[in-house]
This record gives C-alpha cells, sequence and structure tokens, in this order.
C-alpha cells in the first residue's frame, strides 16, 4: 500500500473510531486531513455515517473548499476544515463531530474544570465559538471559527459540536474522544451540586505531558491504534455472523 492509500485509510479508520466511540450522528460528523507537501487534503465524503466512511468513499478537497478528486458529494461544513488547515500549518487533521455530552456543557458557559485527567489535556484552555450555532457553511464563519481555534487543540461550538486538530489522525480523533470524556464527567459532578476539588492548574500541565504527551509525540496515536485494533476486531465478528 503507498502513503496516499495508507493516508486514506488511516482517515477512514479515524472515522469509524470516532462511531465506535460514540460520536456517530447518522450522516452528520466530518473528519479531514492534509496531504504532506500540497494544498490539497482527505475528507469523508458527505451522507454517509462516520462508521461507514472507507478509503472508497474519500474525497479531495482543496484549501479554497472545492471537490478536485471523487464522486461522492462534499459536506457542506467544508469551510471548518478548508479555513483551519489554511491558517495553520501545524494542523493536519480536523475532526467536527455533536458528541451529546460537549454539546450539554457548552451550554452551560462553565469552565471546563480537570475533574479527572481527560480535562488536562486542555489546560491550556478550552475556547468556546458563540458567534452562531448555525452551520458553518461560509468561508467567513470558517474564518471566524479558525480564529476562535487559535493555538489550542479543541474548540466548544455553543449548541452545536466540537472541532478537534491534531498533527495526525490518532491525536484529533483522540483529542476529540478525550474531551467527550472531559465533558461528561464534568457534568457527572454538576449533577451533585458541583465538583468542590479538581487537579491544581500547575498539575495539569505536567498531567497532560506525562499522559497524552506533546504535539507530535505519538503517545495519542498510541491510543489510537488500541480503538483501531477494537474496531478490527468488531469488523471481524461482523463478517464471520
Amino acid at each position: 500500500m503507498d502513503a496516499i492509500e495508507g493516508l486514506k485509510e488511516t482517515l477512514a479508520y479515524g472515522c469509524r473510531v470516532l462511531a465506535f466511540a460514540g460520536q456517530s450522528d447518522i450522516i452528520w460528523g466530518h473528519v479531514s486531513c492534509r496531504l504532506p507537501g500540497t494544498d490539497t487534503f482527505f475528507m469523508k465524503a458527505a451522507y454517509l455515517g462516520l462508521e461507514e466512511a472507507s478509503p472508497e468513499n474519500i474525497i479531495t478537497v482543496d484549501l479554497e473548499g472545492n471537490k478536485i478528486k471523487g464522486e461522492a458529494k462534499i459536506h457542506s461544513e467544508v469551510p471548518i476544515h478548508s479555513e483551519i488547515l489554511k491558517m495553520y500549518p501545524r494542523v493536519n487533521c480536523v475532526v467536527h463531530t455533536h458528541p451529546s455530552n460537549a454539546v450539554a456543557f457548552s451550554s452551560l458557559g462553565k469552565e471546563l474544570l480537570p475533574v479527572g485527567h481527560e480535562a488536562c489535556l486542555f489546560e491550556s484552555g478550552l475556547p468556546i465559538y458563540s458567534d452562531t450555532t448555525d452551520l458553518i457553511r461560509e468561508k467567513s464563519r470558517g474564518y471566524d471559527l479558525a480564529k476562535c481555534l487559535g493555538d489550542k487543540n479543541a474548540v466548544l461550538m455553543r449548541n452545536h459540536g466540537i472541532v478537534t486538530v491534531g498533527t495526525t489522525v490518532g491525536e484529533a480523533v483522540m483529542t476529540a474522544i478525550i474531551l467527550e470524556k472531559a465533558c461528561l464527567l464534568h457534568l457527572l459532578a454538576w449533577q451533585f451540586g458541583g465538583p468542590k476539588f479538581w487537579t491544581d492548574p500547575e498539575e495539569a500541565k505536567i498531567k497532560r505531558v506525562k499522559i497524552y504527551g506533546e504535539p507530535g509525540s505519538g503517545k495519542l496515536d498510541k491510543a489510537f491504534d488500541y480503538y483501531v485494533r477494537q474496531v478490527k476486531i468488531m469488523e471481524a465478528k461482523k463478517e464471520i455472523k
């Protein structure tokens, strides 16, 4: 398998891992990854669930948001991906999903506290995009969302969903999964009056590196590999049946 086909397969697994982790939302939600050394990126096609993604239904898009290769339809929210990838050379993958706990948490107007390990991944801040709760179909909206993301690894979209980014597909996908759990733990604590204790900010910085590593370190990719193995096991069982 050449590098291009390998990248398509990794992207497809990234989509299916998100579905396995509970972030599927019928046919909504999408993932993209940059083609190294080019001004183009791969993206999951529209009208398919995350769990249906395969190398065969990955399309190619330029940084202006135009589909340049592939038969399937492009997602209308492509500006989320094109504007972030255009603005930040550090980003190679963008995830946009609508996980229930993160959406619910985004409505509270509260700071995400490190109740458990997970929120330590966002100790440098978790911005909230609140210009609109509508779909991000215009380049101007995508640009504003990208500016809101800044140098962070994720942004909450109020009453809408999340966007996470990474240097690899594994990093961006795992960041989405970890963010959803961090929001769940915070919501659970608030059901019982709100957290009374949480990790100190300085300790949270230390824990972030110890547990998750720096961007590009490969630690989150190892966790992603675990999820890929679980998806392969699940799919193999389905084939046997």
